[in-house]
């Protein structure tokens, strides 16, 4: 192979720039010129590099040559050079050396500022958890300084089911978004990190015959528990949310149940129609709802399943109305997509009819009058 030769050439294809200097044969690309003064001045420069760079190779052992042809081989193969690489190395060093924030003192940073922020002490205590574990394995790290490719390798080796891997995944998300925002690294580690395959299956909902004996069940061992049960079925309020409900929040008189800001998940007001049939359930009852579920699910023999009131109001009432949007709104969801990403459990309309038609006896006992029913 010809060697290239490095030589001001004439340039006739630009008004302004009149001469060139073509350094691809050494690895660069073209620099163009506007006199031949500032050309030759810049010939020069690199033909001083070039003799200083040739010196220095002499001086390399057979080891150190080796070692550059391999990288070099090594390189092509992703159509990168060493130029390229060292560039991408030091400025990954250079980002390690102006970040000295470790990952333990970034969770407790995080944890402080979703804290300040307002984040319900529930979300709080999860980060804490999820992030814990993760801290105990990478605390003392530069947070600049964790790579993609060894999270992605911490997250596949959890011994937990994909579904909780999903969680530590987007629960440290959290961690470097955060990072992000503060300019301590540039990019979010975690996006190019796999995501566990999970399992596509409809949410636990109870049966009509189901819910039926669970409410029958707290009329006969705990009528205090019956609105709590009511509402979730009837009304599709979270466990969390019924749990931080107060029975001022309920209007019998205008027909909803007010889900406050501070106390729904999505932090946003919503008002739920009460139905005719929740109506039934929540007028005799006063606002004593204490946490004694368990009794009633024991007496009624039916195994107990999370936010399974509020999977089940979401399947029944988009069966029995056939509106998406209408539920979503009801649900407290942004948009239709959500409810049919989250609930897919399919309702025949005559179970759904059944479903709405689940009322208290006439001659239910044990009851207190609720206050302005």
């Amino acid at each position: 192979m010809k060697k290239p030769v490095l030589v001001v050439r004439p340039y006739r294809h630009h008004p302004k720039f009149k001469f060139i200097l073509d350094l691809r044969g050494y690895g660069k690309g073209r620099l163009f010129f506007k006199t031949r003064a500032e050309a030759e001045a810049e010939c020069q420069r690199q033909k001083t590099l070039l003799e200083r760079h040739s010196r220095a190779a002499i001086g390399l052992s057979q080891r150190e040559m080796s070692e550059v042809i391999t990288a070099r081989e090594r390189l092509a193969e992703y159509g990168k050079n060493i130029d390229d690489a060292v560039e991408f190395f030091v400025d990954h060093l250079e980002r390690v050396r102006r970040c000295k924030t470790t990952v333990a003192e970034l969770v407790d940073e995080v944890i402080e500022a979703k804290r300040r922020d307002g984040k319900a002490p529930r979300y709080i205590e999860s980060l804490r958890l999820y992030l814990s574990k993760f801290s105990r394995d990478f605390g003392s790290r530069s947070v600049a300084a964790i790579t993609p490719e060894e999270l992605d390798t911490w997250l596949r080796d959890l011994p937990y089911s994909p579904k909780s891997r999903a969680n530590f995944r987007s629960h440290i998300g959290v961690l470097f978004s955060y990072a992000v925002n503060r300019r301590m690294i540039e990019s979010n580690p975690v996006l190019f990190t796999a995501r566990p395959k999970l399992v596509d299956k409809p949410p636990d909902i109870f049966s009509v015959e189901e819910l039926q004996s669970l409410v029958e069940a707290a009329e006969s061992v705990e009528p205090d528990v019956v609105p709590m049960l009511a509402i979730g079925g009837f009304a599709g309020l979270r466990d969390a949310e019924i749990k931080r409900l107060d029975f001022s929040e309920i209007d019998l008189a205008r027909g909803f149940v007010e889900v406050k800001a501070s106390k729904a998940k999505s932090a946003r007001r919503r008002l739920v129609p009460i139905q005719p049939n929740l109506m039934k359930w929540l007028r005799p009852y006063s606002a004593k709802i204490g946490s004694v579920l368990a009794r009633v699910r024991r007496a009624a023999g039916i195994e107990w399943k999370h936010n399974a009131l509020r999977h089940s109001f979401a399947s029944y009432r988009l069966a029995a109305t056939n509106n998406a949007p209408q539920t979503a709104l009801e649900l407290g969801h942004s948009s239709p997509a959500m409810l049919f990403s989250n609930y897919r459990e399919v309702v025949r309309p005559e179970e759904a009819e059944r479903y709405w038609k689940i009322e208290p006896a006439a001659d239910a006992k044990n009851v207190v009058t609720f206050a302005g029913a």
